[in-house]
């Protein structure tokens, strides 16, 4: 292929953000030197790369192929001052983590045990919710994520590192708080409050509840755990909720836990890339230090729990 650097780093941050004037200030251009540089490309390919409709800017087959190659190729370029640094017995640059919201309880004390570890890391971490992370998955724009509900139809690689039970929780006054053995048809007879579609609690919950041939109907749906922890505390239905996320309502009883039948539900919360991608020294070291036996990294959620609670007076009485 008969293409400089610079050209492929033109295409590729006009294929970024399909904008030629876009692309010319974050490149420090003027539109013009832009335009000019992809009319070479192209014509050393002989292959146009971009066609335009109406005023939208659209990828041609071939340009979708290069890009593909683009973003292969400067993430390896990215990635080699970690290689240099990491030959060196050091760790630096940068490391992007994505999670989803549910996981949002523990994975800062996961980055922050890392950055310990590694301080000349600069970490980013962003929250989502799953169908989000889907298209961040799609899109390739993390270093790694966590999730609970590994989507099927990609070529993912996952690991699971410590479980995560879904538990049904209630407000202190509810007929059913305090009772033991309850069957699970009996949700049936009470308000559901279910997280909104795409989520992974309420696809492990529907998973199970079809499993066992009883339909529930939503009351109410909510799009975060937060927002249904208040309904429920309202007295506005039961929920089906990570026991992550509803550890601290759990110690202090503004909630309490269902003795449902078949729960909690036993999952787990994966650390999750595509199969084919190019992993940095940072990514691999910090999947290794998630799965290490040594670094006990449900033992360290389970310790942040505990000093927290500690720190307010209060006995946990749910453990991860």
């Amino acid at each position: 292929m008969r293409a400089t650097l610079h050209q492929l780093k033109v295409f590729r941050q006009v294929a970024l953000t399909m904008n030629y004037t876009k692309a010319s200030v974050l490149l420090g251009l003027t539109q013009p030197a832009v335009s000019i540089q992809l009319k070479q490309l192209e014509s050393n390919l002989d292959l146009p790369l971009f066609e335009k409709i109406g005023k939208k800017l659209f990828l041609t087959p071939a340009g979708q192929e290069l890009k593909c190659f683009c973003d292969e190729l400067f993430a390896r370029f990215d990635s080699i001052d970690m290689t240099l640094s990491a030959l060196k017995g050091d760790l630096e640059g940068g490391f992007h983590l994505a999670a989803v919201s549910s996981a949002k309880y523990f994975t800062p004390h996961l980055l922050g045990a890392f950055h310990k570890r590694y301080p000349n890391v600069n970490l980013d971490l962003d929250i989502v919710n799953r169908e989000q992370m889907i298209q961040r998955l799609q899109d390739n724009k993390d270093d790694l994520v966590i999730m609970g509900l590994v989507p099927e139809s990609m070529a993912l690689t996952y690991h699971p590192f410590v479980d995560n039970p879904i538990v049904i929780v209630a407000s202190p006054d509810h007929p059913l708080a305090g009772k033991r053995n309850i069957k699970l048809s009996e949700l049936s007879h009470y308000a559901f409050i279910f997280r909104e579609k795409g989520s992974g609690t309420r696809k492990a919950l529907e998973d199970f509840l079809q499993q066992h041939k009883l339909a529930l109907q939503p009351n109410m749906v909510l799009g975060s755990s937060e927002t249904i922890k208040q309904a429920v505390m309202a007295g506005l239905g039961i929920s089906a909720l990570s026991r992550h996320s509803v550890t601290l309502e759990l110690a202090t009883t503004s909630l309490v836990e269902l003795d449902i039948e078949g729960f909690p539900l036993i999952k787990s919360w994966y650390l999750v890339h595509h199969e084919s991608k190019h992993l940095s020294p940072i990514t691999q070291a910090f999947i290794n230090f998630v799965l290490s036996p040594e670094e006990n990294v449900a033992g360290l959620c389970n310790r942040f729990l505990e000093s927290h609670f500690v720190k307010k007076n209060i006995k946990p009485i749910n453990k991860i």
